[in-house]
């Protein structure tokens, strides 16, 4: 019998190892567009995300700093209103917008019984 060989042809438990990412060795260059718009929208809403919390940080300072405690809270004006807008903002980084097949087929439908719905008008 041959004794166990030490080395790099040990067996290793778990998945592969993942391999380098090697640019336009993509077949998909669909998929490749795809894929750099959505680490695009990632971080444009990171972007925003950190703005708006050094802004709000700023104008809570200034709340505190013009009298603070004793007056309102007026920065929660401002909180509010670019809160929902960071709110959507995210939302729509986050909500996958590829239309399943079901999808696509339903509006394909609704578009066939639009169309001969406008050409019996006709």
């Amino acid at each position: 019998m041959n004794p166990p060989q030490d080395g790099p042809h040990d067996a290793v438990d778990g998945p592969p190892p993942l391999q380098p990412y090697r640019p336009g060795g993509e077949l998909d260059p669909d998929l490749r567009k795809r894929a750099r718009e959505r680490i695009e929208e990632r971080n444009a809403f990171r972007i925003h995300l950190v703005t708006y919390l050094a802004v709000m940080t700023m104008l809570t300072g200034i709340w505190l700093v013009t009298g603070g405690v004793s007056t309102l809270f007026w920065p929660v004006f401002p909180m509010l209103g670019w809160g929902v807008g960071v709110v959507i903002h995210g939302a729509s980084v986050l909500i996958e917008r590829e239309p399943s097949e079901e999808q696509i087929a339903q509006e394909a439908a609704r578009l066939r019984r639009r169309r001969g719905e406008h050409e019996l008008h006709d």
